[in-house]
């Protein structure tokens, strides 16, 4: 990126994503690439958006997971779909510049659809979202080559786990073990291919700090949250997803 030819109000507007992205993050566990990449997308390519949200993405998890740290138990029983992910995180990523980013938000248009088609009508489909074993790998796979592809794998992680009716609390720390666990594919693959130009290692740092503060302050406020107030805050942004993706794969999104 050619820094001569990047306005003050550009990086304002990017800072401002990550740190808006980074508050949700703290309070749900989800929200900081959901919100970054598209904005930085407006502006550069789904390539460069994808890679500069790896560092601080990284980061934001590092952070909320040692928040959290009390419920490393609780990933025991998320090992398949975990281990998956990381494949599927390395797969994702080399596939980033060869892949219509179109065909795979129409698979997470597809699948969030369904999850909250099954919230709004009862738990239907206990079997998918609360998949177990060689079941959950397969959504693990899934959710990581989503992350490698366009950055954001919320639309799986986070209805993968809100399924579970667990405590907020718990709730971030597994989404944000997810999110962690598909960065660091991210990270190796993108490093291993030349994804990483010296300019884009720069950004990505500096989207760091406000990826960090942020982070920190909606940790904070989610301690204050009640866990019915919490779940129609997850709601109202798998809502907010699928909107989005709607537009983007219909062209009503903006590119």
């Amino acid at each position: 990126m050619d820094f001569s030819t990047v306005s003050l109000s550009l990086v304002a507007l990017v800072l401002a994503a990550v740190s808006v992205g980074a508050l949700i993050k703290g309070v749900t566990g989800v929200g900081l690439p959901l919100v970054a990449v598209p904005a930085v997308a407006s502006f550069a390519s789904v390539e460069e958006a994808v890679v500069l949200m790896i560092i601080p993405t990284l980061g934001a998890n590092v952070w909320l997971v040692g928040s959290h740290r009390q419920f490393f138990t609780r990933l025991r029983e998320h090992v398949p779909f975990l281990v998956a992910g990381f494949i599927g995180g390395i797969v994702g990523t080399f596939l980033l510049v060869a892949i219509d980013d179109r065909w795979l938000k129409l698979i997470l248009a597809a699948w969030l659809a369904l999850y909250l088609l099954q919230y709004g009508l009862g738990d239907f489909l206990r079997s998918v979202f609360r998949a177990k074993g060689a079941a959950a790998a397969v959504v693990g796979l899934l959710g990581g080559a989503i992350q490698g592809g366009t950055g954001v794998s919320a639309h799986i992680v986070a209805p993968y786990f809100n399924s579970r009716k667990i405590e907020p609390e718990a709730y971030a720390f597994l989404v944000a073990s997810a999110f962690l666990v598909f960065s660091i594919a991210q990270l190796g693959t993108a490093a291993g291919t030349d994804l990483f130009s010296p300019e884009r290692l720069t950004i990505g740092f500096i989207a760091l700090i406000p990826a960090l503060l942020f982070t920190r302050i909606g940790i904070g406020l989610a301690g204050s949250m009640s866990k019915a107030g919490f779940q129609r805050v997850l709601i109202a942004l798998f809502v907010i997803m699928e909107i989005k993706l709607i537009a983007d794969v219909t062209g009503f999104g903006v590119t």
